[in-house]
């Protein structure tokens, strides 16, 4: 069989493809694997390296965030502390001028009560002159004679005790 007779062919073709094999596997595992392997190793460090940076950024970014939310929560505080701080101030301050104001009102109010009561007794004191003039001239004439001072003085009180009384009793 012509076919058989090819097997010792094909054996010493296998031993050789065998041999080569193995001398270009032992070539490549002695200088080619071992730099691929070294690169790949480094490439994995490198990678695990920026993982664990990148990990590491993270925390600080979360715990960054952490402290900001948590500045900007006292700083709510403290605007809500000034806020409530202002409006104290603001009623105290509008409490001050409320009685300040009401102080003026009772001062002008007594400076206006004074001024009427000067302005009462100056127009009294005239009242007065004009009544002792008229109760004079009037008493003069009904007893036809001239009084002594101290009549005109008895008759001049009188005169403006009754006006007063009379003036009482219509103002109440």
């Amino acid at each position: 069989m012509p076919q058989f007779e090819q097997i010792e062919v094909f054996q010493s073709l296998a031993f050789w493809s065998v041999v080569s094999f193995a001398l270009l596997f032992l070539l490549l595992k002695k200088y080619a694997f071992p730099p691929i392997l070294e690169a790949l190793e480094e490439r994995e460090n490198k990678i695990r390296t920026e993982i664990s940076d990148a990990e590491k950024l993270r925390q600080e970014a979360q715990e960054l965030k952490a402290d900001l939310e948590k500045e900007l929560k006292n700083a709510h505080e403290k605007a809500n502390t000034i806020v409530q701080m202002a409006g104290a101030e603001s009623k105290k301050i509008q409490e001050k001028t409320i009685q300040e104001t009401q102080a003026k009102v009772r001062q002008m109010q007594s400076d206006a009560e004074q001024e009427i009561q000067i302005a009462q007794n100056k127009l009294l004191n005239e009242i007065r002159g004009y009544t002792a003039a008229l109760t004079i001239a009037a008493t003069e004439k009904v007893l036809k004679k001239s009084l002594g001072d101290e009549d005109k003085k008895r008759l001049v009180d009188e005169s403006i005790e009754e006006v007063l009384r009379e003036m009482d009793s219509k103002g109440a």
